[in-house]
């Protein structure tokens, strides 16, 4: 009987990770660059005096569907969007570097390009970019950012170029923020790839909301059904102890 229980546990501890993990795909379906996660298990079997005893699932790191999300026009000329394979590269004040498709810039009170979450977006060699004190900007389909002094007859002048990496999909994890990190032990690249930037937009979430509906009821049922298993399991446990030993 306790391995029933210990079997109907697990069973409700990956139903509410999977629900819970659901539930935040729906939180983010309009946040922009954001990519929908998958609740990830395994099915482990266990073993007594070497005769199959019960399977328990344990879950797994959560898996990223990188899908492109669809591209709107918005019209803005700091708002840009990935077309294609990659990352834009940001980095923190202290230094620690994310990547991220969300392309909703501004520009910091020192002139410094940065995202919505205020870190420095870098550029070919590693850089931050820097526009100059009253000058408008421009950003072309391959990254380069020009400014053009609020002056009459002004020329734009490239101050660099965005940064854009492709890595591995195994080698990042989620971070938040729509930011991705590199997984414990391993390092990206930061070795830049040709990509095609749209001006003007903005990426999408990828999550499907009609989708992710139907998989938020399918879980609750699960969730459901697996508290009344541990419920059902309980009482039986109790009953069973309530049987005089004399009988």
């Amino acid at each position: 009987m306790e391995g029933s229980a210990y079997i109907a546990m697990t069973g409700l501890l990956a139903a509410s990770k999977r629900l819970d993990v659901t539930a935040n795909n729906l939180a983010n379906a309009s946040t922009t660059g954001y990519k929908a996660e998958r609740a990830a298990f395994r099915a482990v079997p266990f073993f007594y005096q070497g005769q199959p005893n019960r399977v328990d699932v344990v879950a797994q790191k959560n898996g990223m569907d990188l899908q492109q999300g669809a591209i709107q026009q918005t019209g803005r000329p700091l708002d840009i969007a990935l077309n294609g394979p990659g990352f834009f590269v940001v980095q923190s004040q202290g230094g620690v570097k994310s990547y991220t498709r969300a392309g909703n810039l501004n520009l910091s009170a020192q002139g410094m390009l940065i995202n919505a979450n205020g870190q420095a977006v870098l550029g070919v060699g590693g850089s931050p970019i820097y526009v100059p004190s009253g000058a408008s900007v421009r950003v072309t389909s391959n990254g380069t950012v020009s400014a053009i002094p609020n002056t009459p007859n002004a020329r734009a002048a490239s101050v660099g170029q965005i940064l854009v990496v492709n890595p591995l999909s195994a080698s990042i994890q989620p971070q938040g923020n729509d930011l991705f990190a590199p997984n414990p032990g391993q390092k990206v690249s930061i070795k830049g790839i040709a990509a095609q930037i749209v001006p003007g937009a903005l990426e999408g979430s990828n999550v499907n909301p009609v989708n992710s509906m139907i998989h938020m009821i399918s879980a609750s049922r699960l969730f459901q059904w697996e508290t009344q298993a541990v419920q059902t399991i309980s009482t039986d446990q109790k009953d069973a102890n309530s049987i005089p030993s004399n009988l």
